[in-house]
């Protein structure tokens, strides 16, 4: 059955570190990559209310050039750019070990890569490679699919304390029991904060939701 891992990964020179460092309250989901004769496009989702600022973020990273706004939706931007850096946020050559990658986000500095291993040695080739590298490499969640029957979710104790007081406070009841800037108040972080955490918590809850229901057997 494998195991599910959720790994922090942290360098300078990773795809958009110093924008994700300068703006750690948003939210930014890697959707895929296109490699050229010349370059390498990377293109990547951008949740949030206020795009000006990052966009001037990413003008002045040195590790992608071009950044360009191909799609605007409601609270969501997607963008394409050229990659400047060597360095891979999940190795190529991980691949070779069965790895497979279903989301990457922006965390702290890095990148949170979501992924699966058929097993061990797959989780430690991921960590040579990446530790060879430079790059911080810390497991934060690890699953073990064999031994468990329940639905496998995603959530970071900051997404887990947050769904937790939005629920018991009445954040999802109709009428709301507490508004935004309530939760923002109770936890001491800023409105904008309040609003990327539970989005990217609710996204992780539908995306693993979905995930089990499209595999034919049981996740975990």
């Amino acid at each position: 059955m494998g195991f599910i891992a959720e790994v922090h990964l942290v360098h300078d020179d990773l795809a958009l570190a110093p924008t994700i460092a300068r703006y750690p309250d948003v939210t930014i989901r890697y959707e895929y990559e296109a490699t050229t004769a010349e370059r390498t496009l990377q293109f990547v989702s951008v949740f949030s209310d206020e795009y000006t600022p990052l966009e001037r973020a990413m003008d002045e990273d040195p590790t992608v050039s071009n950044p360009v706004r191909v799609a605007t939706f409601e609270n969501r931007a997607i963008y394409r750019m050229t990659v400047e850096t060597d360095v891979e946020i999940v190795p190529d050559r991980c691949a070779e070990t069965g790895l497979f990658v279903f989301t990457m986000t922006s965390a702290e500095r890095g990148w949170i890569a979501r992924v699966h291993l058929p097993d061990r040695d797959a989780l430690t080739a991921f960590r040579t490679w990446s530790r060879d590298r430079g790059v911080s490499f810390r497991v934060t969640q690890l699953y073990d699919l064999s031994v468990s029957d329940n639905g496998t979710y995603f959530l970071t104790e900051q997404q887990h304390e947050i769904l937790l007081m939005a629920y018991y406070a009445g954040y999802y009841d109709i009428p709301r029991g507490i508004t935004q800037d309530g939760l923002a108040e109770r936890l001491e972080i800023s409105d904008s904060a309040v609003s990327q955490r539970l989005r990217r918590a609710v996204s992780e809850l539908i995306a693993a939701t979905l995930e089990n229901d499209r595999t034919p057997s049981n996740w975990a």
